[in-house]
């Protein structure tokens, strides 16, 4: 009798017991909850930098096509207009239609854009701000030190003394032109910054 009081009392948790078991299942819930946490931050920063990286490869693209495409303005201005670090302008048919559009290469709040301007008018001007802005890039982190644009020479490099241009630079001394951007939508995740470097030399400068 006794034998199986001592029996039905030990098959029990002891308070002790329990609070241990509750203590190890709320770590391993904590453990188990942060790393799915830090899993799933990691996968969206590499997801939306990935994105980013593309929607920039993209934009990089039709950047040097349309700046190899460069030609004189409908209003028969240079085929640059202005050349700065931060800041391209120059003319270029981007929409396959009847005209010539004025483009801007600009860097804005670390976003790097484009705007465009359509001839208008009879003589052709082109109004002073652009008729449409987008956003081509994002997390931009090009610094004073590190400018969007280089300029070079038309002998360039044949000739590399006084290369790259000074800015701005005037633009019919140029012969080719380098983007150079750094990319990285969150820094403070990831320290390192995504490079993105292209040459182009625009067919139509003599």
């Amino acid at each position: 009798m006794r034998s199986n009081f001592l029996k039905k009392k030990s098959s029990g948790m002891t308070l002790t017991e329990m609070l241990v078991a509750i203590s190890v299942s709320t770590l391993l819930t904590m453990v188990i909850s942060t790393t799915v946490t830090r899993t799933f931050m990691v996968n969206r920063y590499t997801f939306e930098q990935g994105l980013n990286n593309a929607a920039l490869e993209n934009s990089t693209r039709n950047f040097v096509r349309y700046l190899r495409e460069a030609r004189q303005s409908d209003e028969g201005g240079y085929l640059i207009e202005s050349a700065d670090d931060f800041e391209l302008v120059f003319f270029a048919d981007v929409n396959n239609e009847v005209g010539v559009e004025r483009v801007r290469y600009f860097l804005e709040d670390q976003k790097l854009k484009m705007g465009i301007a359509f001839p208008r008018g009879n003589p052709v001007e082109y109004p002073i701000t652009d008729d449409e802005v987008k956003i081509i890039g994002n997390g931009i982190m090009n610094t004073a030190d590190q400018p969007i644009f280089y300029y070079y020479t038309k002998e360039y490099p044949l000739e590399a003394e006084g290369n790259p241009i000074s800015t701005p630079a005037l633009p019919n001394e140029i012969g080719l032109i380098k983007l150079d951007i750094y990319a990285n939508i969150n820094p403070e995740k990831a320290p390192n910054n995504m490079r993105m470097e292209t040459f182009v030399r625009p067919r139509n400068i003599k």
